[in-house]
């Protein structure tokens, strides 16, 4: 017991005598710097009127006034699209010529709308104006129909809205998209330099070759003591501090994230041991955690739905303390769930963690004994 404070005091003495793992930090504020911007709004869109009626203006205002348009009025579709393949513009919509007539005769209207799809958050946010906004215009136009017609207030809201909606934040009532986004780039970044750093311990303590040295169990658990105290202060700074610098709504208690951190942490940990006992030397372990950022990125669940993976590739997913801890915290932070509600994702965290353990154990009494036994025959 005594080796292990020796060892975990001057662990600590070390890392915080040269504070490399702060550039984990810059790494973070880096990365999340696009979304300083917070939510998109006014992006500009052409509106061409070629009815120049009442309606038609009426619906310009309309579509002006939505939250993420800012209309710019233009005379002639080959400048506005001109001005989209430039990238000046994001949409172009056409009021077409009798718009107004055909809107009083109840006919067919088609309002033809040109979008740039190679930004997916703005035309996503902007199809959604678009197609609210002439909802609503129709809604209003029926509602004078009704009216004329001897219908009464009620039995208008009635027939217009039969069913009445409450929305309800589920996910992402946060200030922008980044709400969601920055949990998920913080937990990559944290796992990622947590399984360099680690890795690298575990590699120091056998010598950096396969069983060249062996510690005793008191003093690897020192130096991952150490690491597990310092990369938790910067979780918490990341997951708590960062968020609130950014004006992101939490809805989770500093103690509930904690309790989803440090299992988090001890998986990621349990998963270096495993690499380093799978890896041969420090160079192999860099090469391998670089060549697996990427797919990680799009394996954590946030990118792309799990449901739309294939199994086996799911499967691989699920093997990834991050995916799991994505999930836990976007729940938490964003969904209002309690920690109860993600106790099975803490579960599966430790059973990770217990699991990775144990293979690394393994590996590495199996290579024990293959050195042992190629001693004895020598």
């Amino acid at each position: 017991m005594e080796n292990f404070w020796n060892v975990l005091r001057q662990s600590l003495k070390n890392m915080l005598g040269k504070p490399l793992w702060l550039l984990l930090v810059l790494t973070v504020c880096f990365a999340s710097t696009p979304y300083l911007g917070r939510t998109i709004d006014d992006l500009p869109v052409a509106v061409i009127d070629m009815d120049h009626s009442s309606a038609s203006r009426e619906l310009a205002r309309m579509l002006d006034a939505a939250p993420k348009i800012g209309v710019r009025a233009y005379a002639d579709l080959p400048a506005a699209q001109a001005d989209l393949a430039w990238r000046q513009l994001f949409a172009v919509i056409v009021i077409p010529v009798d718009f107004e007539k055909r809107l009083l005769r109840g006919e067919q209207l088609v309002v033809p709308v040109f979008g740039d799809a190679t930004n997916r958050i703005a035309n996503g946010q902007i199809q959604q104006d678009i197609s609210a906004t002439y909802n609503q215009l129709l809604r209003d136009h029926n509602g004078e129909l009704l009216a004329r017609s001897g219908f009464s207030a009620v039995q208008t809201q009635t027939l217009l809205d039969p069913l009445v909606a409450r929305l309800v934040d589920l996910y992402n009532p946060g200030a922008s998209f980044a709400a969601i986004v920055l949990p998920g780039l913080v937990t990559l970044i944290l796992q990622h330099g947590l399984l360099l750093s680690s890795t690298r311990v575990s590699l120091n303590l056998r010598g950096g070759t396969p069983r060249s040295l062996r510690q005793p169990l008191s003093t690897r658990l020192g130096r991952y003591a150490a690491q597990l105290l310092i990369w938790i202060v910067l979780a918490m700074l990341l997951y708590v501090i960062w968020p609130y610098i950014f004006g992101f709504r939490q809805t989770s208690p500093f103690w509930a994230l904690l309790g989803i951190v440090l299992p988090f942490l001890l998986a990621v940990l349990a998963f270096s041991e495993f690499l380093a006992e799978l890896l041969p030397s420090e160079e192999a372990v860099y090469l391998t955690l670089t060549f697996v950022t990427l797919p990680l990125f799009y394996l954590a669940g946030y990118t792309w739905p799990p449901q739309a993976m294939p199994d086996w590739v799911l499967l691989l997913a699920n093997a990834i303390p991050s995916t799991w801890t994505i999930r836990a915290v976007a729940e938490m932070n964003q969904m209002d769930l309690p920690l109860g509600a993600v106790g099975p994702h803490i579960l599966v965290l430790l059973a990770m963690a217990a699991g990775y353990a144990l293979l690394g154990t393994l590996i590495y009494q199996w290579r024990n004994w293959r050195t042992d036994h190629k001693a004895a025959a020598a």
